[in-house]
Formats: structure tokens, sequence, C-alpha cells
């Protein structure tokens, strides 16, 4: 009964380990489309002068904090401890 659970956990844990991977795709590109799209509407609105180069990054770096955070945060939740994470990632599903 105990390997049958264990197995279970395994598997729920590897199904885990996907949703977030597969979140932080997402995250990745909403980031970029936020960033460039962010970055081109300050360029545009600012007026012509010097500014700093890093203005241009701000939105980007706030996407990539707001859609991370969540994401880090399920990771503590369902991956308490660095072993149950490497459990995941070791786990073969049975074909």
């Amino acid at each position: 009964m105990n390997d049958t659970t264990n197995e279970q956990d395994l598997a729920r844990d590897h199904q885990r380990l996907q949703q977030l991977i597969r979140s932080l795709g997402k995250a990745f590109l909403i980031s970029i489309v936020v960033g460039v799209i962010g970055g081109y509407l300050i360029y545009y609105f600012l007026p012509a002068g010097k500014f700093p180069a890093a203005i241009l990054y701000i939105p980007g770096i706030i996407a990539v904090v707001v859609t991370c955070l969540p994401i880090r945060k399920r990771k503590k939740e369902w991956f308490p401890t660095p072993e149950s994470l490497k459990a995941a990632t070791e786990y073969k599903p049975p074909k």
C-alpha cells in the first residue's frame, strides 16, 4: 500500500513540476511582450533628450517580478524541500 501511495505522490509531483515549467515559459513570454511594448511606449512618450536607458527596462523588470512571484510561491508550497523537487525531476512515468 505504501509503494502505490508513494508512486501516486511521485506522479502528482511530476505533473506539478511540468505545470511549473509551463508556467515559467508563459511568464517568460509575457515578460518579453510587456517589456518590449512598455519600453517602446516609454521611449515614445518621453520628451526628446537624454534620459537613462535603464528606464526602458522598467516595464520588463516589473513584468518579471509580477509574473514570477506567484510561480515561486507555488513552487515553495508544492516542493518544500530540495529533495522533493529532485525526486519529481528524476521520476519517470510508466508508459
